[in-house]
Formats: C-alpha cells, structure tokens, sequence
C-alpha cells in the first residue's frame, strides 16, 4: 500500500493547482482584452483594412520631420449608427452631416456619413450590389452640397413578382412600366420592372 503523501508535498501539489487555475483564468481572459490588437480610438497615418475615421487631426506627427501638418486619423471600427468621415465595405449611410471634425482643411467644413447595416425597406443614400430599390425619396439628408436636395433609395432585396427601379444581377424582367418612381429629374417619368429569377 503506497504511503500517504506528506503535508509539505500536499501544500506543493495545492500551490501548483491555484497557480494553473489562475494561468487558465487569465489565458481566458486575455484575448479579449490584454493581446487585442484593437486600433479602436487610436490615431494613425493611415487607416487600416476594417477601419474607418471619425475625426482627423493635421499635425506633423506623420509628415515624416516635415515642418508642414498632416492628416492623422481617430480609428474606429465601423459599426451600425456611426457617424464617420467615410464609408465601410458591407454598410451603405442614410444621412449626410456637415462640420469640422474630418476636415482636412483648417476653417472648412467636410461632410460625415452616417453609417447603416443595409435591410430591406432602408431608406439610404447608396444602396449595395445585392439589394435593388423600388423608389426614389427627395430630400436633404443625401446631399453633398449644403441646402441642395438630393435623392435617397428606398432599399429592397429582390424577389420575383417585385417592380424595381433597375434589374439586379440574377435577375430578368418580364414587364415595364413608365412612372415617376425611379425618377432622378423631378417631373419625368422613367421605367420600372417587374422582376424574375
């Protein structure tokens, strides 16, 4: 019969066991905090893949011992109801603000976009390749000229037996008809089509 471990060897064994939970705890812990490489709320030269900018700042920090400012970039990740200085691959924006904060230019005023996860019935100011739209909305909140309506998209995923301002990619049509829908130009008709596919 193998002898009972002595106390000095059980308070080892203790020891170890509360050092690897506590290791396990942190490995755990760590990749969502210590190890992110996150560039959220940094400012960079440059903006890297799956970011955006939400403000910029002119300095010489990236001007390379230049005497002259250049831009620096507040990184973000682009996420549904941001206001950025540009838009993001797999979102569209349903509004347009103006002011200082991704200005370029020291006294003038950029626009920001305000950013949006496409679904059907948005109403956006550019639309992505797999949705269509089935009118047209005038107004303010697209434009990019201060006190100049612009139009916006009424988003729709295509379906067959839907009448769509164009005819997205997998799709045909099997009939037209001319209204004021999809008009770009106030007062003119222009055609509509029923999709198929």
């Amino acid at each position: 019969m193998p002898a009972a471990p002595t106390r000095p060897f059980r308070i080892l064994l203790a020891v170890l066991a509360a050092v690897a939970l506590l290791f396990s705890g942190a490995a755990a812990a760590t990749p969502a905090s210590a190890t992110a490489s996150s560039l959220d709320g940094a400012w960079a030269c440059t903006v890297p893949t799956g970011y955006v900018y939400d403000q910029v700042q002119m300095n010489r920090s990236c001007s390379g011992g230049g005497s002259w400012g250049s831009p620096q970039y507040h990184l973000v990740t682009p996420y549904d109801g941001l206001t950025a200085c540009v838009s993001a691959p797999g979102f569209v924006y349903d509004s347009i603000s103006w002011g200082s904060a991704c200005s370029q230019i020291s006294g003038v005023q950029s626009n920001a976009f305000h950013l949006r996860k496409p679904y059907d019935g948005l109403v956006a100011c550019d639309g992505p390749r797999d949705f269509t739209y089935d009118y047209l909305v005038w107004g303010l909140a697209c434009s990019t000229v201060q006190g100049v309506q612009s139009n916006a998209f009424h988003l729709r995923k295509p379906v067959s037996g839907m009448w769509a301002c164009d005819v997205p990619t997998g799709f045909t049509y099997t009939a037209t008809t001319q209204n004021y829908d999809c008009s770009t130009y106030r007062g003119a008709t222009s055609t509509k089509f029923l999709l198929a596919g």
